[in-house]
């Protein structure tokens, strides 16, 4: 159903098949498109006592079959991947070798406080590195495989946000000192908010991409319930992101020429655009205390300014975490990272939640490099497909966000949710089925009358 729902003119003859020599990926191609609703499952569940971390072992049998595929495969990319694992680990270790609050923890300890976040920020490389074998080999199961998880996770999204209004699940945000805020978001059965907003960006880019052109009347669905997940989220990311896209996709999925040939047309639509952003501006502190928005900003700008609007006191963490560890570690030991332990021996809120001073605290150089060549693969791969795929501008438009979600609010490489679509995203614009799916727009030449008719 979802692949008749979603898919462009792709043929009967395309339906995927997978070797039985590759059983790792042919299982994983089933239990993928689930993962968004484990995640949502085990968070209700964690409201009953003795709850087990469903999400989490769930995740784990993900990417032990996942890595056992591309061993299988004998992917190059796992001899980086632990390469950057080791070198990750090394200073974390010394953290704990060296600090007397640490020996006692054990080996155990150590693991299960240093590898679930290291894991996560590996993940995205990881399944890409997945996802393009498999797009390569099994092209048409890929087409398949990212339509149904992309629309299962946008309906898994819809749906908590349903339970939500209806008084189930949780909040978006806790309250706050010295703020009252009537309405704190929604999130339904979610435990972190800027994961899900960041979740929706990638999953709501890419239906309506499928969607667009040919299918205006679902582009319009899929848009007003992606502006509206984000106004029930209330994250800066969801709410800018989102009207982003809806607006930008259309204008990245044009032909050659379309601008030109409706440069009247696109001169109004601008026109129109920035007048309703000035009168936007001109309701905003009516539009924020409609959201519930207005004292928590105005607290955030009365205490840090414009800044403290745009990073939630972010550099202020960042300043405390960075002083604490000039102050109590060696240069050495902080330019292969401290490790997770390391910053909460000394502060209560270790993370700073932005993705790049998170992993080069904890993780140092390592940290660093895990940060540049995730996105750095992921600029590179979607630039060079610019001019064969027509994915490749949305992919990059999307991954320009998304680097500045991470560089802002953080929780883009830190995020247990994201990883898998986001990776299965940037592995499409690999995908030659997509491209031929794809509606061809040029107009037909005209003929005349046969002449051996004549």
């Amino acid at each position: 159903m979802q692949l008749a729902l979603l898919s462009n003119q792709l043929l009967s003859n395309q339906m995927p098949r997978i070797d039985s020599a590759s059983w790792p990926a042919w299982l994983l191609f089933y239990l993928m498109p689930w993962f968004l609703l484990v995640d949502s499952i085990s968070g209700g569940l964690q409201q009953l006592p003795g709850a087990l971390l469903w999400s989490l072992m769930y995740k784990a049998l993900l990417l032990s079959v996942l890595l056992w595929q591309l061993i299988l495969w004998r992917s190059k990319a796992l001899v980086l991947l632990l390469g950057l694992l080791l070198l990750a680990l090394s200073g974390p270790l010394y953290s704990y070798l060296t600090l007397a609050a640490l020996q006692n923890v054990g080996a155990a300890g150590f693991l299960a406080t240093e590898l679930p976040l290291l894991i996560k920020a590996l993940a995205p490389l990881l399944a890409f590195s997945f996802f393009c074998h498999f797009c390569l080999r099994y092209p048409a199961a890929f087409v398949v495989m990212i339509d149904r998880l992309m629309l299962l996770s946008f309906g898994v999204i819809v749906v908590n946000l349903l339970l939500g209004l209806a008084g189930f699940g949780y909040t978006a945000y806790q309250p706050m000192d010295n703020v009252v805020q009537p309405f704190l978001g929604l999130k339904g059965f979610f435990y972190s908010t800027n994961e899900l907003a960041a979740v929706l960006l990638v999953v709501s880019g890419w239906l309506l991409w499928r969607s667009w052109p040919l299918h205006k009347a679902r582009y319009g669905l899929i848009s007003l319930l992606t502006i509206a997940s984000a106004l029930l989220l209330l994250t800066k990311t969801g709410l800018l992101g989102s009207l982003m896209l809806v607006f930008a996709i259309p204008l990245l999925s044009a032909k050659a020429g379309f601008y030109r040939q409706y440069r009247r047309q696109i001169a109004v639509a601008l026109l129109l655009a920035l007048s309703g952003l000035l009168v936007l501006i001109w309701q905003a502190e009516a539009l924020l205390r409609a959201a519930g928005l207005y004292d928590k900003l105005a607290y955030a700008f009365q205490q840090r300014g414009v800044l403290g609007i745009v990073l939630s006191s972010r550099d202020l963490y960042l300043s405390v975490v960075w002083q604490q560890t000039e102050q109590h570690y060696a240069l050495l030991h902080r330019l292969f990272g401290v490790g997770v332990a390391g910053v909460s021996v000394l502060l209560k809120k270790y993370f700073i939640e932005i993705d790049l001073f998170d992993l080069m605290v904890f993780y140092g150089v390592a940290g660093a490099a895990i940060f540049g060549l995730t996105f750095g693969q992921f600029f590179y791969s979607s630039f060079r497909q610019l001019s064969k795929h027509p994915l490749a501008a949305t992919l990059l438009f999307i991954n320009v966000l998304l680097l500045g979600v991470a560089m802002l609010a953080g929780h883009i490489l830190t995020s247990g949710m994201l990883w898998l679509p986001w990776a299965l995203l940037n592995a499409a614009v690999f995908n030659t089925l997509l491209i031929t799916a794809m509606p061809v727009t040029t107009p037909a030449i005209p003929r005349g009358t046969d002449e051996r008719s004549a």
